[in-house]
């Protein structure tokens, strides 16, 4: 049996057809000998990438901001309702849960262990009962002062935008309240934003 190889030197390229037994033998003998494996990469060429503070980067920067804003509404999800799609964590984490809205009046600040879905967490957190009479928070929904569920404070349309995640790993909700055409988290409120790859807008995670 033999193979044709193609290898080189530290001074120059070879080719040469050997039997197996004379593979052995280059390997071994030889420190020097190397088989030339060649590998095909795909390399961007950064003239070809347009740079961000470019005429045509920010001309689309606009329109991109507003798309992905628009999908963040689209696809937010009510929190009276089950969540259709999953956000499953794999760490150990803690979320931020507002009482209120804008946290007026506090959150919570709940452990979430690893393999949990954070979509049905926050939707079973919401849909407990609280006792009305207890507390000074708006309710949103109901006037009467009897029982009502969490998310009733939160305002009149509270739906889950997305989640962000800080330097410390801790988790907070980017709420989307289609009523009053507000987008707020914890006490701030909150924007979408995107990052320029050299050819499009992508949002930033």
């Amino acid at each position: 049996m033999t193979l044709r190889l193609k290898y080189f030197t530290e001074s120059e390229n070879h080719q040469a057809t050997v039997t197996c037994p004379d593979v052995q033998k280059i390997i071994t003998e030889s420190q020097s000998l190397r088989i030339d494996v060649m590998k095909s990469e795909a390399v961007v060429d950064p003239a070809l990438l347009t740079p961000e503070d470019s005429p045509i980067a920010q001309k689309e920067k606009k329109g991109s901001l507003q798309t992905f804003t628009d999908l963040r509404r689209a696809f937010a999800w009510e929190l009276a309702r089950w969540p259709l799609a999953k956000h499953v964590v794999w760490e150990r984490c803690r979320i931020h849960l507002p009482r209120s809205y804008l946290s007026r009046d506090g959150e919570d600040v709940l452990t979430v262990q690893p393999g949990t879905d954070l979509n049905n967490f926050v939707h079973q957190y919401y849909l407990e009962e609280v006792d009305a009479k207890e507390n000074t928070w708006v309710n949103y929904v109901h006037s009467d002062k009897v029982v009502a569920k969490r998310h009733e404070f939160l305002g009149p349309s509270p739906r889950v935008a997305g989640y962000f995640v800080d330097v410390d790993g801790d988790i907070y909700i980017k709420w989307w309240d289609s009523f009053l055409s507000d987008q707020w988290m914890g006490s701030q409120k909150w924007q979408v934003e995107v990052t320029w790859n050299g050819e499009k807008w992508i949002e930033k995670a």
